[in-house]
């Protein structure tokens, strides 16, 4: 079997159907759009974004975190995150807390609110992504993993230059 001869669910450019790794790519691009639209949806009722909710986990799970470290670690810009921060703080779901050895640091803090929303729509992303890997065995899902742990190899390897 040929990558022509696969059915692809979803549409995908004409060049990637010649082109193994542009097909997979354009698979994994279609699930993690679909992913995205279905948290989304559930999103709604709270009236959050999809990239929101990440934030407001980080926040939880660093206690007090700044802006920048928060940057770092969802491996974004400083002045993206700030927009992010904006928001959530202009709904009520962040606070920020000057440091009290130097006012001109922030500390980013859950409300009240916000913990609320966060622990509700945790459970419900959690379960959505549970749900992707419904059907597969145990033994399914591990070489899944083991699959795409080779692709991130070969991507770092790329990336560094070196091809092991």
């Amino acid at each position: 079997m040929t990558n022509k001869d696969i059915k692809y669910p979803y549409k995908m450019p004409d060049f990637a159907k010649d082109n193994e790794g542009a097909a997979f790519f354009w698979r994994i691009r279609n699930i993690k759009h679909s992913r995205m639209l279905a948290i989304n949806d559930m999103l709604s009722e709270y009236d959050l974004h999809y990239t929101q909710p990440p934030v407001l986990g980080l926040i939880d799970r660093m206690d007090g975190p700044t802006q920048k470290e928060l940057a770092d670690k969802m491996n974004t810009s400083a002045a993206a995150m700030s927009a992010t921060l904006k928001r959530l703080e202009k709904v009520g779901l962040v606070e920020r807390v000057s440091f009290d050895e130097d006012s001109r640091k922030n500390k980013i803090r859950l409300t009240e609110k916000g913990r609320q929303i966060h622990d509700d729509t945790f459970d419900k992303t959690m379960a959505i992504d549970k749900m992707m890997l419904e059907g597969f065995s145990p033994a399914e899902t591990q070489k899944l993993f083991e699959f795409l742990n080779r692709i991130q190899h070969n991507i770092d390897s790329l990336r560094k230059g070196t091809k092991e």
